[in-house]
């Protein structure tokens, strides 16, 4: 099968606005820096005191005596000073990554590549470099820190430092970079304010789980402000400047790595190339290593120093592969290619004058075609500050919303209106079937700044334990957007453009592979979102000023009667911008299926045809009857982002994928990565299954072997639950015209005697192949073990293997024959099909046994067989030994309509235990679920890993 692939993506530099993960975007408040206008960086409270507190430039003492200090240039660093005292640096933790990799435990270390130092490093505890220090800043439970490296700029203020540091996973304020820091002389050179809202990072990083989508791009550059005397930090400590493209090999390296209250320490070692596949979730790559002795990780953001041309030049920072290392003993860092210079080049050369500003109230975001008027002043003074939505609250005022625009991926849909449409869309827009309406109270729209002007998308309230969430589409806030000051309206309308008032949002939740760069065109079956919101000024929650409409999921794709909502904008058309009234249209719902074209990857969606649906419908909701009234079955999205026409609209399927993300959202988590295993539509081409231990870490649990339609054989490396039983995807051979047409049957056991697995293959002709010691890399060899023959050809019917006889080893088969005969053959190798004994002579009753399949379901010597009968019955047959009546009958099921439907049943371990008593089971409809820990009376706990095709 052409299985959908998860594409590279490449770092593309970005001045981040607002770092999410777990689609996290903070609503805006005020920052301590100066001009900061980032959504979620609000001043804690320790910090504002001491900004009240702090005096201005050439301000008195509150004696009334003269000031004899030094003139405070820059107040904000002077309340930076004041708040990071040393006693609160010492309260200082590592960031989640940092901690994490301190508490490795052993036995998931990743393997140390060849080449690899023999003995430990050299460990010291010099005065290491001064252009090295600490950022220290608050984040979710307290007081965090990293570690950063000044490296020349133009404004002389920039510092270095790991991505992962300040990717979003938890609001950030009270941020400075303090360098030198040791523990005689915690402040050697002062305190620098950093504004988190201009760190500059990979827009792959950046995006919702890109610390484990791109790694490759873990690195950061932070511009600082001047501290209290005006000076910047360059100025006062020197820079070390940046080795971009320097190779990997470097015989003289040196690790600095910080921490609170202590010296820093050196690792003096080499450095190498480390080049690794994905595994758990993480992409892999090829990064610089170095192998230090201590027992505790270097700090993240810890500069990799060599020498260029005799001189110290830094080469790399602590952070990538697994956010900087997966042990103690290694450290890994992003190699700094031409994408981390672009990146550098765009941090170093400053915007406009760094002249910091005492004012912590951020600027609004100046739309496009509006003339400048300077900073939004609020409408109470700065010291008595809003609450965060009663800022937005003054913020969206009707005026700004009617400024707001459709997100970029919408304004192509415009382009394909006709010139006459676009003359008079009013007319094209109100006849049927879409109407123009009032709107539901439900549905929404979100507003947000985004670089000069001013978005807007849909969006539907959705029930949740917290009453916060609302559903929309992906693509209105994946990485390409910049979002700031964003809200929902509930119920937007023409005369009444905030009836319910102005919610905040606060974290968004999306797929993360939709999140990358180019998601939208590489997952376009993932275009779905739920925004968590703040409550209202008045502290109402949306849900219970609203109410929500329910998720409908995996509710299929006919539905006659669907009521589709959208905003939409034409220029030109002073009607149809964001102050307008919604339109409302009810039209069946049906199936729309795609292949890949132009960039964009197809699949099967949900279609919908309404007149007028252009520009600034994303996220609309598709709502279908359900009960007595409606729920969500999909929101305009997906296909080519909704639709390449005004009169179509596309919606990913709402299945199993939205509950995973809905699901995060509810927990407030990151959602975990999308199965490896590809969607029901796909299953239903599969045409034969088999477990077997085939790949090299499937000691613990077998894999699946997958024959598909096509040709195509894969391989789904078996895992954890917690990583969805199955964690990576191979391609053992292509599809091609020989296992298509020919290949009917395939089963898998230890027929070699080695540690791996062999796939047999039943052929049309009636000869039967072993693949010796599949794995990952593919087959290695044919071996004929029964020839071309009428037997095989006319009369088998099902064979599977499994371990029936005394030598303890999976190498025996039960061939079902189309008489009824049932056959065994003991110890199959690769020198024949062994000995064959008929189980049973041919009769009526076994021409009913529709499938056969095979595990340890009662954890003695022998296996079981698991047949499932024409009319749905299941049986097991207890400890098989080639005799029927030796062999306990258990009837698992009795006759069932449902299990008709299993088309393919196959037993193994997939499971926490050692013994192959778990079931994968394939249906007519393309779902495919598994059985845990079964025994002689039940296959046990069902989990279904693929959802029914729709």
């Amino acid at each position: 099968m052409s299985l959908q692939r998860l594409l590279p993506v490449a770092a593309t530099a970005i001045a981040v606005s607002m770092p999410v993960v777990a689609f996290a975007s903070p609503a805006p408040s005020a920052t301590p820096e100066a001009s900061s206008s980032l959504p979620g960086r609000g001043v804690p409270g320790e910090l504002e005191a001491t900004l009240s507190a702090s005096p201005g430039p050439g301000k008195s003492d509150p004696t009334g005596a003269p000031s004899k200090a030094p003139k405070v240039r820059n107040p904000q660093a002077l309340a930076m000073e004041q708040f990071w005292t040393p006693e609160r640096m010492a309260q200082a933790k590592p960031v989640d990554e940092q901690a994490a990799r301190a508490v490795q435990p052993d036995a998931t270390r990743s393997p140390v590549t060849p080449g690899a130092p023999s003995a430990p490093a050299e460990m010291s505890k010099p005065a290491a470099a001064d252009q090295v220090g600490l950022f220290f800043f608050a984040s979710g439970d307290g007081y965090k820190f990293c570690s950063g490296t000044v490296v020349p700029s133009q404004g002389k203020n920039l510092v270095a430092t790991a991505a992962h540091c300040f990717d979003g996973s938890a609001p950030i304020t009270s941020l400075a970079f303090v360098p030198g820091h040791r523990a005689d002389k915690p402040r050697p050179a002062g305190i620098f304010p950093v504004d988190v809202a201009k760190i500059h990072m990979a827009s792959s990083y950046a995006a919702p789980g890109g610390d484990r989508s791109a790694p490759q791009a873990d690195y950061a550059f932070a511009p600082t402000t001047p501290r209290t005397d005006g000076k910047s930090v360059e100025d006062a400590v020197g820079a070390i400047p940046v080795a971009f493209n320097a190779g990997f090999d470097h015989s003289a390296a040196r690790i600095v790595s910080a921490a609170p209250g202590r010296n820093p320490a050196e690792c003096n070692t080499k450095t190498k190339k480390f080049t690794t596949e994905a595994a758990e979730g993480w992409a892999g790559g090829t990064f610089l290593r170095a192998d230090c002795g201590g027992k505790e990780p270097s700090t993240s953001g810890s500069p990799f120093i060599v020498q260029m041309n005799g001189r110290a030049a830094l080469a790399g920072l602590v952070g990538g592969w697994k956010a900087g290392g997966d042990e103690p003993g290694a450290v890994y860092s992003a190699y700094l290619d031409d994408d981390a210079k672009r990146l550098y080049e765009k941090a170093s050369t400053p915007e406009s004058p760094a002249t910091p500003s005492s004012s912590a109230t951020p600027s609004a975001p100046k739309p496009s075609g509006e003339p400048s008027k300077g900073p939004v002043k609020p409408s109470r003074p700065a010291e008595a500050r809003l609450s965060e939505a009663a800022e937005l609250d003054a913020f969206w005022s009707p005026e700004r919303m009617s400024q707001a625009k459709p997100v970029a991926e919408q304004e192509a849909r415009e382009a394909q209106l006709p010139k006459e449409a676009r003359k008079n869309f009013s007319a094209l827009a109100l006849t049927s079937p879409s109407k123009e309406f009032e709107g539901i109270k439900e549905v929404g729209t979100f507003y947000w700044a985004a670089d000069d002007q001013y978005r807007f998308c849909a969006g539907t309230v959705v029930p949740s334990p917290g009453k916060n969430l609302v559903a929309t589409a992906a693509h209105c806030f994946d990485v390409s957007d910049r979002t700031q000051k964003l809200v929902f309206v509930p119920k937007h309308s023409q005369k009444a453009p905030r009836p319910y008032g102005v919610f905040p949002v606060d974290n968004f939740y999306m797929d993360p592979s939709y999140a990358a760069n180019n998601g939208d065109h590489t997952q376009t079956d993932l275009d779905f979102a739920f925004l968590q919101t703040a409550p209202r000024a008045d502290g109402v929650k949306v849900e219970d000023a609203v109410g929500a409409i329910p998720l409908a999921l995996n509710a299929g794709l006919d539905h006659p009667d669907t009521q589709v909502i959208g905003y939409p904008y034409l220029p030109g058309d002073d009607k149809y911008k964001p102050n307008q009234n919604p339109l409302n249209c009810i039209t069946p719902m049906k199936k729309f299926t795609t292949g890949n074209a132009d960039g964009w990857t197809g699949g099967t969606f949900a279609e919908v045809n309404c007149k007028g649906y252009v520009s600034g419908t994303s996220g609309g909701p598709f709502l279908i009857k359900q009960g007595n009234g409606r729920a969500l079955a999909g929101v305009t999205g997906g296909w080519k982002t909704g639709g390449h026409s005004p009169d179509t609209s596309y919606s990913s399927y709402f299945g199993d994928e939205v509950q995973r993300i809905y699901d995060a959202a509810v927990a407030g988590r990151m959602p975990d990565p999308r199965s490896v295993l590809p969607p029901g539509e796909t299953w239903k081409h599969a045409k034969g299954i088999s477990s077997g231990y085939f790949t090299a870490d499937g000691t613990e649990r077998m894999d699946m072997f997958v024959m598909w339609t096509d040709g195509e054989v894969s391989l789904y490396r078996g895992a954890s639950s917690e990583k969805k039983n199955f964690d990576k995807e191979f391609r053992v051979m292509g599809a091609n015209a020989t296992w298509r047409d020919y290949a009917v049957e395939i089963t898998a056991g230890n027929f070699t005697g080695d540690e791996r697995s062999d796939v047999i293959v039943r052929w049309t002709d009636g000869e039967v192949s072993l693949y010796p010691s599949v794995d990952e890399n593919g087959f290695h060899g044919e071996i004929q073990i029964q020839a071309p023959n009428d037997d095989w050809r006319n009369y088998a019917r099902q064979f599977t293997a499994g371990r029936f006889s005394p030598n303890g080893r999976q190498d025996d088969l039960v061939v079902t024959w189309k008489d009824g005969e049932v056959s065994l053959y003991t110890d199959v190798s690769e020198g024949g099909m062994g000995t064959e004994s008929q189980v049973l002579a041919p009769n009526d009753t076994w021409k009913y046994a529709a499938e056969i399949g095979s595990g340890d379901y009662t954890g003695n010597d022998n296996w079981d067989l698991i047949i499932r009968w024409s009319d749905g019955e299941l049986t097991n047959y207890q400890d098989f030994n080639g005799n029927l009546g030796s062999s306990k009958e258990n009837t698992l099921n009795g006759p069932d309509d449902t299990w008709k439907h299993a088309i393919i049943v196959s037993g193994g371990d997939y499971s926490e235990n050692a013994y192959a008593d778990d079931t994968i089971v394939r249906w007519s409809d393309g779902e495919l679920t598994l059985y845990s820990d079964g025994n002689e009376s039940t296959l046990g706990q069902e989990k279904r890993l693929v959802a029914p095709a729709p």
